[in-house]
């Protein structure tokens, strides 16, 4: 039941990525076209895919944690083997999990300081909380999903539930 919930989630942040990369690759064709051939530019552009690839790397992070896509140091945990290599995997789960967190709460503090919610961006004009914003939601996805990896892990290594 979870991992479908997880999965949908997923499948809904992909779906928005891709609705990002259009939205940056129209806005960045674009702005090519207006440079070379017109000779002017939006003032807004830059600071409009330079937003859109902080949302896009962040939400993609969390759904590549989720599908164990991220880099890591396996050549360690591949010389263990049974539930030394589980123990291993809970132990690097729980200090990956405590960096997120560690960020998640700085992120938020940030973004709830007063220097950051009264200031607007200069070419959007937009609050800066939108652009902040991206690293407590994709923090915030990645630890969801990092709690769920213990499950795996206990299913994996120590005979959990069957699948």
């Amino acid at each position: 039941m979870i991992k479908k919930i997880l999965d949908y989630v997923a499948a809904i942040i992909k779906a928005f990525l891709g609705l990002l990369l259009g939205i940056m690759l129209i806005v960045a064709l674009t702005e090519v076209f207006r440079r070379y051939f017109i000779g002017k530019s939006f003032p807004w552009s830059e600071e409009s895919i330079r937003y859109l690839i902080i949302w896009i790397s962040l939400l993609g992070g969390a759904v590549s944690y989720k599908e164990h896509g991220l880099v890591y140091f396996d050549m360690i945990v591949d010389l263990v083997k049974g539930k030394k290599k589980g123990l291993l995997m809970i132990f690097s789960n729980t200090v990956t999990l405590a960096f997120i967190g560690y960020i998640f709460m700085n992120s938020i503090g940030s973004i709830t300081s007063r220097s950051i919610m009264n200031q607007k961006s200069i070419g959007l004009q937009i609050s800066m909380v939108i652009p902040y914003m991206a690293i407590p939601i994709g923090m915030g996805l990645m630890f969801i999903f990092g709690l769920y990896h213990y499950k795996e892990i206990y299913d994996k290594y120590f005979g959990g539930a069957t699948k």
